[in-house]
């Protein structure tokens, strides 16, 4: 295959993502569950994951050490995150939701999607098939790509 296709996806890629991050992210009101976006990529990602390291959650969400540290201290003042010392490394910190998050967690995540769902209403559902199988195959090639 050549480069020129490679390198029409990787453009293609950059085109989708601000696109896909402002449909999700608009419909996210942070004075309404007064959480910060990083604290929502934070939880999302010990949503779907269980326990992490801090070093583990930085790397997930691209972000810096200091930074996820400083978002994880203000979510375990709010008692939406728990610190436990990795029981094989003591100097290593696991942090996980607390039950009191992942009921917060959930209320907002339905919220989130029912309106996503409202934006995708004039989509036809052959559209909608479609894109999710679009969608199903380039998450499966960039997980390929990320290993």
């Amino acid at each position: 295959m050549e480069n020129d296709v490679r390198t029409q996806c990787i453009m293609s890629m950059y085109e989708i993502y601000p696109l896909s991050r402002k449909l999700v992210f608009d419909t996210f009101d942070k004075k309404k569950y007064d959480i910060t976006r990083t604290q929502q990529i934070i939880m999302l990602s010990l949503s779907v994951c269980g326990t992490l390291t801090m070093s583990q959650l930085a790397s997930k969400i691209n972000t810096s050490n200091e930074q996820a540290t400083r978002a994880v201290a203000q979510l375990v003042d709010r008692g939406f995150i728990v610190r436990m010392q990795n029981p094989k490394n003591r100097r290593v910190i696991n942090i996980k939701l607390t039950e009191e998050a992942q009921v917060f967690f959930n209320k907002m995540i339905n919220e989130i999607l029912d309106d996503l769902i409202s934006k995708f209403a004039d989509i036809s559902d052959e559209e909608m098939e479609r894109l999710s199988h679009s969608l199903e195959q380039v998450s499966s090639v960039l997980k390929k790509v990320m290993k």
